[in-house]
């Protein structure tokens, strides 16, 4: 059991920012630099948890835009006489490279502007007072479990032991999926664990999460007040700090033997009634239209209105069948996963048995994925003379 740790630290913890993230470019900056500054003002240390960019590869000017914003805190933490570097880092599955590439969180831990402890444990000490800060970056989910069990970071001695991952986990899901790890399989001995990559704060039980301080996946899970969390060691209670967030609706509109002209008319009068609502800034809409058309019409009979910028219509009409709905449900899932973790997942799986020898398969997929798979294979076979 951790030991009973009787002096007070303040942890800010601040995920899934998505940096760069193109559809809401502009609430994903201001967002995340919110709650990076104000976490900069509150707290002794600031952990990030993973997916602080939105892909591992983003634009020159979202790196400047996020070191100018770390930058930012450091001041902050430093005119409150706070030394050293107190923002810690670990990678999310949109910002993860595979072994032997840098990624732009450990891009942001060389330029000194934060500590990469994925696979490691780094203390910061304050006062006397010490917080040892260890965890794992995102890994492939069929691979999370094995991760855990090897990982060579370990609780600190007289120290507040924070363990912090960006992982999906069983009971954080409705539905069980048997790749996700559980709160069983997290290693023992630490005071407080912290996870990233769910974008719905689950701010109770055994894993804390103040979910993503951008909406990306327009979700239902997704409405609500976006934030940060601030934990403080002595009292053992974590607060939830929001930030001033465009909000989101997610509304559900179900129709039963419908004509076309009726689903349209109805999309139509709800948009209208949320933008009516003279909400600023301008509300994200997401209208999901269920249930089923009349005899005779189809999908393809119904044209969707158009409403603009931020307001997103979804068609599921029609597709009530159990078999239809099992499908909807593992595409959500696969949603989820990137295209590039789910063809890392399926080469592995390809490369079982066999005598492949090229390295590390995550590795040759990356270069697959740049076109430098060849060139490589070309250098070692191609050896100059001696």
């Amino acid at each position: 059991m951790p030991e009973i740790y009787r002096e007070r630290m303040k942890i800010a913890f601040v995920t899934d920012t998505h940096f760069g993230y193109r559809r809401f470019e502009q609430d994903a900056h201001l967002q995340g630099r919110e709650a990076i500054l104000a976490a900069a003002r509150e707290a002794d240390v600031l952990v990030l948890g993973g997916d602080n960019f939105d892909i591992p590869l983003p634009r020159m000017e979202t790196i400047a835009e996020v070191t100018k914003i770390l930058r930012e805190a450091l001041i902050i933490f430093h005119s409150r006489g706070i030394t050293g570097t107190p923002i810690f880092a670990i990678h999310g599955n949109h910002d993860r490279r595979a072994k032997g590439f840098v990624h732009p969180t450990d891009l942001l831990a060389q330029g000194g502007f934060a500590i990469n402890f994925h696979n490691r444990t780094e203390v910061f000490e304050r006062n006397g007072e010490k917080i040892a800060i260890s965890g794992m970056g995102s890994v492939p989910d069929d691979l999370a479990k094995e991760g855990l069990a090897k990982l060579s970071c370990a609780p600190v001695q007289g120290a507040f032991n924070v363990f912090v991952l960006h992982q999906s986990f069983q009971e954080f899901e409705r539905i069980p999926h048997e790749d996700y790890v559980s709160f069983d399989d997290l290693p023992l001995g630490y005071d407080l664990y912290l996870c990233g990559h769910v974008h719905k704060p689950s701010l109770a039980g055994k894993v804390l999460n103040p979910g993503s301080t951008v909406v990306t996946q327009l979700r239902e899970d997704e409405v609500g007040q976006r934030g940060w969390l601030l934990y403080d060691t002595k009292e053992r209670k974590p607060e939830f700090r929001p930030v001033k967030s465009r909000q989101l609706f997610h509304k559900v509109l179900e129709f039963h033997g419908a004509k076309p002209e009726e689903v349209r008319s109805g999309i139509e009068a709800e948009v209208r009634r949320l933008l009516s609502q003279g909400i600023t800034p301008a509300p994200v809409i997401k209208i999901v239209a269920k249930g089923t058309l009349a005899q005779g019409f189809s999908t393809a009979d119904l044209r969707m209105p158009a409403f603009g910028d931020n307001v997103y219509l979804e068609n599921a009409l029609n597709s009530e069948s159990l078999k239809e709905r099992i499908s909807q449900i593992k595409l959500s899932r696969e949603k989820k996963q990137s295209s590039r973790e789910l063809g890392m997942q399926l080469l592995r799986k390809r490369l079982e048995g066999t005598s492949y020898s090229l390295g590390d398969p995550e590795k040759v997929f990356e270069l697959l994925i740049e076109g430098n798979l060849l060139k490589e294979i070309k250098g070692k076979i191609e050896k100059p003379a001696v």
